[in-house]
């Protein structure tokens, strides 16, 4: 039987009596330590348990059934985590008679095809709970709730700049969205915004692409010495790039069919609605061919980049030049 993140915990509020074995899988570290922790600490209130007890499916010297039958010296009820889980565990909970511990199986290591996963996914009683990198939905209810629990507003520009530019790591977000408390029962506009929380976007990179777009030759020269020093800086505007270059790419593609205004209210991110007019210009004077010209550029960039990564400033200043030609 299959849970979500989103909802697991509240499952486990609500559940009376035994809570059956629960598998957490996926390749989200710290969401699944995070929940193991939710987990304990809700059953520790609901059930008595006095520690968690970890046992290490690696460790042939121990016997998961004696872990089992024997209680803690504070509880009757075992909070037990299985570490690094290895198929033979099927055989295992199969040949345990019903019991009143409470079994958690971290599956970081899972592979995708694993029959543990399988075997929990398909289960009428046992839980498996898929732990990978938050989607977009996810974060919104996230910050949604949070919101919502500690009365706090955002403006509508604050709002969707948090969404498109916090982290989809659960723990990082987790830690980011705490920072907001500072404004609990108040209201948060974007410029404060942007000063508070560690964005996985990096602002001063997305405006690279907009000043090629406004055919700023200097500005860029500028901004490339004065700013750019190393290797991961470079990359990190190349993302930038190549991420406005794919939203630019995908408007143009349905420009036929869509008009300008909502092409730009589609594609653009909403935190960049001051550049509203500066992407309706680029749309409109983008056509397939420079799509494709400069979809060649950014291949052949990215090529010299890993090949000359000392040249790494001139490597990305010849890009931006050369893009700012074909786009302004």
């Amino acid at each position: 039987m299959k849970y979500f993140p989103l909802n697991i915990l509240n499952e486990i509020e609500k559940k009376i009596g035994n809570i059956n074995p629960i598998l957490f899988y996926g390749n989200e570290s710290g969401l699944i330590s995070s929940l193991i922790q939710s987990t304990y600490k809700i059953l520790q209130k609901k059930s008595g348990i006095y520690d968690i007890k970890y046992f290490d499916h690696n460790n042939k010297e121990e016997k998961l059934e004696y872990l089992l039958k024997n209680s803690s010296l504070f509880s009757k009820i075992n909070f037990i985590v299985i570490k690094n889980p290895k198929e033979g565990l099927i055989l295992e909970l199969k040949n345990i008679e019903k019991t009143n511990n409470i079994i958690i199986i971290n599956g970081g290591g899972l592979r995708a095809k694993s029959k543990i996963k399988t075997y929990f996914d398909n289960h009428k009683n046992f839980i498996s709970v898929p732990c990978y990198q938050l989607n977009k939905n996810d974060i919104k209810k996230i910050i949604n709730d949070f919101l919502k629990i500690n009365n706090i507003t955002l403006q509508n520009e604050a709002y969707w700049f948090l969404i498109d530019n916090i982290s989809e790591d659960f723990l990082t977000l987790e830690s980011e969205l705490q920072k907001l408390l500072i404004f609990k029962k108040s209201s948060i506009v974007l410029k404060d915004l942007q000063k508070l929380i560690t964005q996985k976007n990096n602002v001063d990179a997305d405006n690279y692409f907009f000043n090629c777009a406004a055919g700023n030759s200097s500005l860029i020269i500028q901004d490339i010495n004065s700013s750019n020093t190393t290797t991961s800086e470079s990359y990190e505007i190349l993302i930038s790039l190549k991420k406005f270059i794919y939203i630019l790419s995908s408007a143009v593609v349905n420009k036929n069919d869509i008009s300008l205004d909502d092409l730009v209210k589609t594609y653009l991110p909403r935190y960049l609605f001051l550049k509203k007019e500066m992407f309706r210009d680029i749309i409109r004077k983008t056509n397939l061919i420079k799509i494709a010209k400069i979809n060649n550029m950014l291949q052949k960039t990215e090529f010299l980049l890993r090949k000359n990564s000392e040249l790494h400033k001139e490597i990305l200043e010849r890009f931006l030049l050369n893009l700012t030609k074909i786009i302004k």
